[in-house]
């Protein structure tokens, strides 16, 4: 089977290097050392072996393998599991394999390819990251669920011509997403590690943030939906990661705009409401804040290094 999605329409040929399958279909390929895997874990549990180490699954979680790893089930058949395949250049046509051997990569760091590398952690070694199983919330486990619905859509549909450009946005949410997902358990982590016995509502917030960054979030909403007044909430976002909860979130949307800017050609409005905001004009005023130059001539100074869709 091919593990990548061609065009429908023969005269365009166009390739896409993402693939979703499920359950049984998916195991088959596995082990393919041509793609990466993403594994989302949605019911059910297995032993496997990754590279030659145990582990125990237990649903909802995750597990990233890059085309190098190897992966070996006890049993699967009462697991229900949805498997994106991919190559890294999926979301950057200069990420070669090649890229990722660590005498290469280093040289890049500081540059927007390397940014791009870097939403890659979960699949290799990148700038010391720990690459490890993801156990999951249900709520999270929905989101994951709901953006490779999303791939698949834009794969199967093809409705348009930015089929490529619109699955390939859905895949750099899924990768930012995740992102967020393992810097959120390194900080759940760290705060275990600091005070046992106190709930961390930075963990918290960081976290549902993370699961709607399309969506417009007050200071006042999430009051009401964590208990706590805005002064506490700053007061903590401010011991853990020196800035406020808004200024935090607002850094977390710019961030993936900019991804979606120099890596796609959707338009600019579609960035704007992936990332929170209904209005393009007053999401260009916010991205210029932040970045210096507004999403347009952002774009324009990467558009040599995008794909035409």
């Amino acid at each position: 089977m091919e593990l990548f999605t061609r065009s429908y329409d023969k005269d365009w040929n166009r390739i896409v290097y993402l693939k979703i399958l499920e359950n049984q279909e998916a195991c088959l390929h596995l082990n393919d050392d041509q793609t990466c895997k993403l594994i989302l874990f949605l019911e059910g549990n297995s032993t496997i072996t990754c590279n030659n180490q145990t582990a125990y699954i237990i649903a909802p979680s995750v597990l990233c393998l890059n085309h190098r790893d190897t992966i070996e089930f006890d049993s699967i058949s009462n697991c229900k599991t949805m498997v994106l395949f991919f190559q890294p250049i999926a979301l950057n046509d200069q990420l070669k394999y090649s890229v990722f051997h660590p005498g290469y990569y280093q040289d890049m760091v500081g540059t927007t390819l390397f940014q791009d590398m870097t939403l890659l952690s979960s699949f290799y070694d990148i700038n010391n990251s720990k690459r490890q199983l993801i156990l999951l919330d249900a709520v999270s486990a929905v989101s994951l669920k709901q953006l490779l619905n999303k791939i698949n859509k834009e794969l199967t549909d093809q409705k348009d011509g930015y089929w490529p450009c619109r699955s390939r946005s859905h895949f750099i949410e899924l990768l930012f997403f995740l992102e967020g997902l393992r810097t959120n358990a390194s900080l759940q982590n760290m705060s275990i590690i600091v005070d046992k016995n106190k709930n961390n509502i930075v963990h918290k917030i960081v976290q549902y943030l993370n699961q709607n960054i399309d969506k417009k979030i007050t200071l006042e909403e999430l009051e009401k939906t964590f208990g706590c007044n805005r002064n506490q909430i700053n007061k903590e976002f401010q011991r853990e990661l020196n800035t406020t909860v808004m200024k935090y979130f607002t850094q977390m949307r710019m961030q993936l705009a900019s991804i979606l800017l120099r890596d796609t050609e959707i338009p600019i409005l579609e960035v704007a409401f992936k990332v929170g905001y209904s209005d393009a004009a007053y999401f260009s005023r916010a991205f210029k804040l932040y970045c210096g130059s507004s999403p347009s001539e952002y774009r324009n100074s990467f558009y040599s290094t995008i794909s035409p869709v």
